[in-house]
């Protein structure tokens, strides 16, 4: 704490699972414990491999693991073609009239070698048999290989655009080649439009095959399009979304992606086409150069949201430690997207949606206003997750001391007794006494009153079923975990603690009941 750091945030994780024995072992996730341990909050972006599950490259109890949600704000610019049809896409650029519509491969060199190269339009030479066409046309490109591969970029197409005078741009799904393609609203200097779903291209083609005459190669183009303003936001009241590539739990153990008994994500947050500051340079994304703002995707978006929360709890609360902090933005989380519906998560085909579960989001949406007076904290001391790892059937006292040079004193009767905001059990079999200690946090006394919604094949029973807690007290909670019908599934469900004064304390459930 010398350098007087209170809040860590990361955009950084493993490109696959740490060589150690287990997860919570690897070089990063042992300086994150000592973060913690040294009193640093840390929130770290989930990453973006969703949603694929158990693809969370943040593994460790000690971390803040931050999932990425839509905020309702979105860019839909428009292809109107010549009989009106109107196609969606995205491109932060502006507008064009009713313009010629010609495909790249119908401009391109007669020579084979330059064909990808000219359908995709990557390079002028490629595109240089019909100039004369091409200029004050918006020209269609296909997304194929290329992008696929890291060959073709966006860039590229822009660039040839103003060397050969385009109109303006389209840039379609290939259905040969790689199919519906993931798309960001990105800012284009021509006026530009991505189509990233194939069905929609093929609206596009047949409208152009029907408009379009050969004599060997194309002699008349006699299809027309205009592209619409991209730059205007459009807001729904659907949201947060789980965004499709925020990666999903649950959290792994080892290699060999044993589940663990750790809720991972831990929560969600905003992180799907946040505006921020931008350095000009523009070093790996060279679409945005020169722009001092741009907008971006991802959980690394998300993750700093946390952070920022972070930072105002413990500023208003400046005796909580990290574990305090991370338990309140826990425990007060919403379930509901703003129209009082269960949060969905976006799944493998593009526009699809499923009902989310503590395995894309964690706790909940992250609610700033109530994380500031969360009435209780289930809070893990810093010794807690040295007697965690102890706990582990994996680890000696000899791994735990080797890695992290602390001595096993007191180990957990169970990994699932380390005191977090949650209770995940990776393999329940018959049942299973459970331990959590809360604290009261508030200024007054406060009776709590213990009900639950069990996982489905679980029954759920909270000892006891009530309580009365003074300000600065802990009361120990003993839950039973039984299963009452087998599967090789988690399920998920939760404890709501309702106090008297109207604090709403919620511990996410997530079982995996299996045969005895």
């Amino acid at each position: 704490m010398e350098d007087k750091v209170d809040v860590l945030v990361l955009s950084i994780g493993p490109d696959e699972r740490p060589a150690s024995e287990v997860t919570f072992l690897s070089m990063l996730d042992v300086a994150l414990l000592s973060a913690r341990r040294a009193g640093v909050f840390v929130a770290q972006a989930a990453g973006n491999s969703g949603p694929a599950e158990s693809s969370v490259v943040s593994y460790s109890p000690w971390v803040t693991t931050v999932a990425a949600a839509t905020t309702g704000r979105s860019y839909t610019s428009w292809l109107v073609l010549g009989d009106g049809r109107r196609i969606p896409g995205l491109g932060l650029s502006a507008p064009t009239i009713q313009s010629r519509l010609v495909a790249a491969k119908d401009a391109a060199v007669p020579d084979a070698a330059s064909m990808e190269h000219a359908e995709e339009c990557q390079h002028a030479e490629a595109l240089s048999f019909r100039t004369d066409v091409l200029r004050g046309s918006i020209v269609v490109c296909s997304f194929s290989r290329g992008f696929y591969n890291g060959t073709s970029t966006l860039s590229a197409i822009r660039d040839v655009a103003q060397a050969l005078g385009f109109a303006g741009f389209v840039l379609v799904a290939d259905a040969q080649h790689g199919g519906d393609f993931l798309a960001q609203p990105l800012p284009f200097s021509v006026p530009g439009v991505m189509v990233p779903r194939v069905a929609d291209a093929m609206v596009l083609w047949s409208y152009y095959a029907a408009h379009t005459v050969y004599g060997g190669s194309a002699t008349v183009f006699g299809a027309t399009a205009a592209i619409t303003e991209g730059r205007v936001a459009a807001f729904t009241d659907a949201a947060p979304v789980v965004a499709r590539y925020s990666s999903r739990g649950p959290d792994v153990i080892d290699r060999e992606s044993t589940p663990a008994d750790v809720l991972k994500p831990d929560i969600l947050a905003p992180g799907d086409q946040v505006w921020a500051a931008w350095s000009a340079l523009s070093v790996g994304e060279t679409i945005f150069s020169g722009n001092h703002f741009a907008m971006i995707s991802g959980t690394s978006m998300a993750a700093p949201h946390i952070g920022g929360v972070a930072a105002l709890i413990r500023q208003r609360h400046p005796s909580w430690g990290p574990s305090a902090v991370a338990s309140a933005l826990s425990t007060t989380a919403r379930r509901h997207d703003r129209q009082k519906r269960p949060i969905m998560s976006e799944g493998f085909q593009i526009g699809s949606l499923h009902t989310g579960t503590p395995f894309h989001y964690g706790a909940g949406f992250v609610n700033p206003a109530g994380a500031l007076d969360p009435g209780l904290v289930v809070a893990p001391e810093p010794d807690d997750y040295t007697s965690f790892l102890c706990s582990l059937p994996q680890l000696s006292p000899d791994d735990v001391l080797a890695a992290t040079g602390l001595a096993c004193q007191t180990p957990l009767a169970s990994p699932v007794d380390l005191n977090l905001p949650s209770v995940t059990v990776s393999a329940l079999r018959g049942s299973l006494f459970v331990r959590r200690r809360v604290t009261n946090v508030a200024s007054n006394a406060e009776t709590y009153l213990c009900s639950t919604l069990p996982p489905a094949g679980v029954s759920v029973t909270v000892r006891p079923a009530w309580f009365e807690v003074a300000p600065g007290e802990t009361q120990e909670v003993v839950i039973e975990l039984r299963v009452t019908r087998a599967s090789n599934a988690f399920s998920f469900g939760e404890i709501l603690l309702a106090g008297s004064l109207d604090h709403l304390v919620r511990l996410p459930l997530a079982v995996r009941p299996l045969a005895t």
